[in-house]
């Protein structure tokens, strides 16, 4: 059991960040990334009664301060401007924006902050003991820069989350990515923070896209070799 907002409740082992609308971070139809891989999961966890209804918790859309913790102001609002189609070509490439990979969609600004939420969300479940555990497979975007969009990628929740758990809360953070392209962006947010350390384990660059995640990539500052571990495959 556990106190929170002058309220008790039973702690509860794991939760599971969903809501239809994480549907809503969409492309195109024949775009790769496809988030109807969510559907999918929860119809599977369902039917083999592994997750009950309580266990889902809605994502919250992230503030523009919430993303201003990674995310320059300018790019902010491109984003917002480019879900309105308010934002010229030649200025959104610059912003990585209406490219090949990243697609210009409407309302792209609130279905990506709504991943960040989904983020932060699963943060506060665990930092505020509410639960052991908090799973939330709408975010991940780790290719996400400070001022560009890369690979899929229009903001970069992971970073954003690690910031919110450093002010927030004070953690020090081990961000582990497991993914087989390297976590170029999340990385490139904490090169020199000695208080986060990231753990990318990936295919190696010379062959699969960002091209990042060389093993000499060890970060930078007076405790760089806590600062960052690279493992290519």
């Amino acid at each position: 059991m556990a106190e929170y907002a002058g309220h008790f409740f039973m702690k509860k082992e794991a939760v599971f960040v969903y809501s239809d609308q994480l549907l809503s971070y969409k492309f195109s139809d024949n775009h790769p990334f496809n988030q109807f891989r969510l559907t999918l999961t929860i119809d599977l966890l369902q039917k083999i009664n592994s997750i009950q209804e309580s266990d889902i918790v809605p994502p919250r859309l992230a503030s523009s301060e919430e993303l201003q913790l990674i995310h320059d102001a300018a790019y902010v609002e491109a984003v917002q401007k480019a879900g309105n189609g308010e934002l010229p070509i030649d200025t959104a490439e610059g912003y990585g924006l209406g490219t090949e990979d990243t697609p210009i969609f409407k309302g792209m600004h609130e279905a990506s902050a709504l991943l960040v939420g989904g983020t932060l969300t699963a943060a506060d479940w665990v930092m505020q003991e509410k639960a052991a555990h908090a799973l939330h497979l709408g975010g991940g975007l780790h290719h996400g820069f400070r001022g560009k969009a890369s690979g899929f990628c229009i903001y970069n929740d992971s970073s954003v989350a690690i910031k919110y758990l450093q002010e927030k809360y004070q953690a020090r953070v081990l961000y582990i990515d497991t993914d087989a392209h390297h976590g170029d962006g999340v990385q490139w947010s904490f090169y020199d923070d000695p208080n986060v350390c990231t753990l990318s384990i990936h295919e190696t660059g010379r062959y699969l896209f960002p091209g990042t995640g060389n093993i000499n990539e060890r970060g930078q500052g007076k405790e760089r070799d806590t600062v960052f571990l690279s493992i290519s495959l």
